[in-house]
């Protein structure tokens, strides 16, 4: 059973190929909603984002280095969803619990 409330936190979790909002991709996206207390409510989707290698060899070291270790950059190359799939399922979940255009993101 969901618990909408205005007074709800959207948490939203992503990994990028850099930190540059202009250029760089998510790769991976995660959300959470907390009430106002910050207790956890619900457990939203974890969802990994396809991207071609073009995207993945313009990371930089870091990245490449921190993602390939963590796994993340081959999930990444098995992924089948779509940004505007990842994006719909995280806001159908957001709408689960957080009346429109009232609740803050954290």
């Amino acid at each position: 059973m969901s618990q909408m409330s205005v007074q709800n936190l959207v948490w939203i979790d992503l990994e990028m190929t850099g930190l540059d909002v202009d250029e760089d991709r998510i790769l991976e996206m995660a959300c959470i909603i907390t009430d106002s207390q910050l207790n956890i409510i619900a457990k939203g989707p974890n969802i990994i984002i396809n991207e071609p290698d073009t995207v993945l060899d313009r990371m930089d070291s870091w990245c490449k280095d921190h993602h390939g270790k963590s796994g993340l950059i081959a999930a990444v190359k098995k992924s089948t969803y779509s940004l505007e799939q990842a994006e719909k399922d995280v806001l159908d979940f957001v709408k689960k619990y957080c009346p429109q255009r009232s609740c803050p993101m954290a």
